[in-house]
């Protein structure tokens, strides 16, 4: 393993390249959620499960990138520089979210009432 160059880096370009390898992370989840949906479908191809088996491979990718994802968001937020107080907008830093429950809870207000319907796995 290469150590980490010592140079300073800002906080927003980390956070941007950070934000692309969770669009990285959205890109193997849909891969696999199509993967999947095949296999419900019914018998795939001759050429179809080899693909299925190395995207559902990418599971375990995937969850090696979110580890490592949250442990440089930890660092990150720990850094001198981000104990400060820092003014952000709060419309362009949460309003491009879909979820309004990720929302709230990235703005520290409670987590709201679950919905009781049922889940629509596709």
């Amino acid at each position: 393993m290469t150590p980490p160059d010592e140079s300073p880096l800002s906080a927003g370009p980390v956070l941007k390249r950070v934000g692309q390898e969770l669009l990285q992370c959205r890109s193997i989840l849909a891969r696999i959620e199509h993967s999947v949906h095949l296999t419900l479908e019914g018998p795939a191809s001759q050429t179809a499960p080899l693909a299925w088996q190395r995207n559902l491979q990418d599971i375990d990718l995937l969850e090696q990138i979110l580890g490592d994802l949250a442990a440089c968001l930890f660092a990150v937020a720990d850094q001198p520089a981000m104990r400060s107080p820092h003014d952000l907008n709060e419309a362009q830093v949460l309003g491009p979210l879909r979820l309004e429950d990720l929302r709230h809870r990235l703005h520290g207000k409670p987590m709201l009432q679950l919905n009781p319907d049922p889940i629509e796995i596709f």
